[in-house]
Formats: C-alpha cells, sequence, structure tokens
C-alpha cells in the first residue's frame, strides 16, 4: 500500500528542509573565513551559535500557538521567509555583531518552521507510517546539513563567504514560495478559539517534560560536533577547510541514514524510552571519542554521534507528536514546546565548550561533555513507559 498520500506535499516539505539545514549549518563551515575578516577566534564561533539557539528555542512555544491558531502551512511559510531573508542579508554584514542579530534572526524564523513541518509531513503519510515521515523528514535536514558544511565549505573558498550565504538564503527563499504552491490550504475550525487550560495541559504533561530533558542532552552532545567539528579539524590537526568540511558533514550523512531506521523501529514497536537510552549510549560514546587527537578519531565520532543524534531526535518528535492528551490543533504546540527545551543546550552548550577549549584544550573538553551528554540522556529512564505510543 502506497504510504505518501500527498506526492508534491511531501516533495515541497522535504526540499524546503533541505534547504532550512543549509541555512542552520553553513555558518560553521564560512566561519575561518568569516573569523579573518572579522578578527575571530573560536570564541566567536561559540557566541555565533549561542545567538542563533537563542532565537530558535524561545520562539518555539509562540510558534506553536501560532500553528494553531493559523495552522502550520502558514506558519512555516512565515518562519522560512523570515530566517531565509536574514541569512541572505548576513551576506553583507560589515561587523560581527550585525551577523550575531541575523543569526539570531534566522533562529527566530526557524522556530516557525520544524514543528509545523513535523506535523505536514506526518499528515501526508498514512497511519502506522507517520514515524518513517518523521524520519525522512529529519533526513532530509540532515542531508540539507552536510550539504552546508561540505558543500558551502567549497563554496565558500571558491566564491567567498559573502556571497555563498547570499546564495543560501535565495534558496531558502525560493523554498517558501513552492510551499505555497504545492502545500494544500490549512484546514482552520471557524469555532477553533487558543485556550488556556489547553496550553497549560500540554506545558504541564510529565511526559513531554521527560522527552525534552532528554532531548536536551542528545543536542547539547550533537551540537558540539556539528559546530566545532570543522573548526576543531582545521585548527588543531591542520586539516584543510576541504577536508575537514568533509569529515564535519559525515554526522549528518549519518544522522541521514539514522532518522527512518529509528523512525521505522518506532512505528513496529512505539518504544521510545529503550530507543532513546540506546541512543544516549551511542551520542555519548561518539564524543567522547572525538578526545583522541588523529582524523580517524574524529571519523569514527562524527559516523557515531550522527547516528545516535538523528535516531534520538526522530524518536523524540515522534513520541511528542503522539502524545495526544489536548485537541488535534495543538499537536504542532507539543512538538514545539518538547523542541523549544531541547535546544536551549544549543545556547550554552557551545559557549560552554569553547570556555573549555581555551582553559583546558580539546581533550578535557570532549572527554567532560561526553561525561555530561551521558548523565542527561539517561533521565528518560525516570519513565515508567515502555511502548509509548497510545495505539487506536
Amino acid at each position: 500500500m502506497k504510504e505518501i498520500v500527498n506526492d508534491r506535499a511531501v516533495a515541497s516539505l522535504i526540499l524546503a528542509r533541505i534547504v532550512y539545514a543549509v541555512n542552520w549549518f553553513n555558518i560553521a563551515s564560512v566561519f575561518s573565513l568569516m573569523a579573518l575578516d572579522f578578527n575571530e577566534d573560536v570564541s566567536g564561533l561559540g557566541v555565533l551559535t549561542g545567538s542563533f539557539y537563542i532565537g530558535l528555542g524561545i520562539f518555539q512555544v509562540p510558534g506553536g500557538i501560532l500553528a494553531a491558531k493559523l495552522g502550520p502551512k502558514k506558519t512555516s511559510i512565515y518562519g522560512t521567509m523570515t530566517a531565509s531573508s536574514a541569512a541572505l542579508l548576513s551576506g553583507f554584514a560589515t561587523e560581527f555583531y550585525q551577523v550575531n542579530l541575523l543569526r539570531f534572526i534566522v533562529g527566530l524564523g526557524m522556530a516557525f518552521v520544524f514543528a509545523p513541518g513535523v506535523t505536514l509531513i506526518a499528515k501526508y503519510y498514512r497511519k502506522q507510517a507517520e514515524g518513517f515521515g518523521v524520519g525522512l523528514y529529519n533526513a532530509a535536514f540532515y542531508l540539507g546539513g552536510a550539504v552546508g558544511l561540505f558543500g558551502w565549505s567549497v563554496f565558500a573558498e571558491s566564491t567567498g563567504w559573502r556571497p555563498s550565504l547570499i546564495a543560501s538564503g535565495a534558496l531558502g527563499i525560493t523554498t517558501a514560495l513552492l510551499s505555497i504552491a504545492f502545500i494544500p490550504p490549512d484546514n482552520i475550525r471557524n469555532d477553533f478559539i487558543v485556550r488556556g487550560s489547553q496550553l497549560r495541559k500540554v506545558l504541564s504533561d510529565r511526559w513531554l517534560l521527560l522527552l525534552s530533558l532528554e532531548l536536551f542532552g542528545v543536542t547539547a552532545g550533537a551540537t558540539l560536533i556539528t559546530a566545532f567539528m570543522v573548526f576543531y579539524l582545521e585548527a588543531t590537526l591542520s586539516a584543510s577547510a576541504t577536508l575537514a568540511g568533509l569529515v564535519g558533514s559525515l554526522v549528518l550523512i549519518s544522522s541521514l541514514l539514522a532518522s527512518p531506521i529509528f523512525g521505522r523501529l518506532y512505528d513496529e514497536t512505539g518504544n521510545a524510552r529503550s530507543l532513546l537510552f540506546i541512543s544516549g549510549l551511542l551520542l555519548a560514546f561518539g564524543i567522547a571519542v572525538a578526545s583522541v587527537p588523529s582524523l580517524y578519531a574524529a571519523l569514527v565520532s562524527t559516523l557515531v554521534t550522527g547516528f545516535a543524534f538523528g535516531g534520538g531526535l526522530t524518536v523524540g518528535f515522534s513520541a511528542a507528536r503522539e502524545s495526544k492528551k489536548v485537541d488535534a490543533e495543538y499537536e504542532t504546540l507539543a512538538v514545539s514546546w518538547v523542541n523549544s527545551l531541547q535546544l536551549f543546550a544549543g545556547v550554552w552548550s557551545p559557549v560552554a565548550f569553547s570556555f573549555l577549549v581555551v582553559r583546558f584544550g580539546y581533550t578535557a573538553a570532549w572527554l567532560l561533555a561526553g561525561l555530561y551528554t551521558l548523565l542527561l540522556t539517561s533521565v528518560i529512564l525516570l519513565s515508567r513507559r515502555k511502548n509509548t505510543r497510545q495505539r487506536t
């Protein structure tokens, strides 16, 4: 039986997700060139990454509420246009503080895109295949991230970092126009009102809070690999920009492979607790391996971390979407709530890691990050749920 019920809508969502990820990750691949213009070092990359995650984190819940009121399609398009426009303008920045501000706006816009996208992609898959659809949507993110890390490092080396950011922003605007054309209009109830009681029910749900903490640990660890691995290889192991971008992009290729696999496992078992704990163990191991100062260790680290990252996020967001204790209109809010809390890991994690690197060196920083990730991702064991899907 065919699993997809609207091919054009799914295709436009996947394409938009790929370009969305390019605009998310390409800043790390062009930072070494940008740092020369603005006289910045690894601390600048930490602050830049933190600015992005602040915008991305604090506007998740407003994005979920807006999606409940206006619908996921409109919310996603507004967010894509905002993020893409800011990414494009980053190519014209003359001061480093301007890039920081624009990265905050990129994060703000993207906060209105992800959770509505999860709701939409699941809508266009048949029952008992939604987890695979969410996994495919996440896989598109990792594919775009790999293009952003590797492809944009080559692009920036040949054209400069400014044209590369302008091009990625323009591509994002194009995907918003395609979404307008190919995604069906939102089906909004005329009598629907956003109610405080329903909002409180979502925001206080214990299972959603545990999922948030679990994914907080996943993001805290994986962000360090995606944000710092390219720069680490260039600055510490003297790798070329192209080689560093290639190795760094493997974390996302590995995530791409893991996402549909874990999505299918979740469809078949509904056991989010076990799947999330396994991904947490793998993630902590992968980060700790990066403490060995060699290209081979970096390669193993990116592959293992990426596999755990893709699997953890796919299972976590699928479980959040199916925690249906409220009206269907709040499904996007449930995903946004889980996403908002875990994204704050990306605010402090890069800043703290850059401090540890400056103070103690990369070896100690990677080991401490691996240990901390293990502690955080073990929180899912506090849940008593074994089969977490609420089957109908």
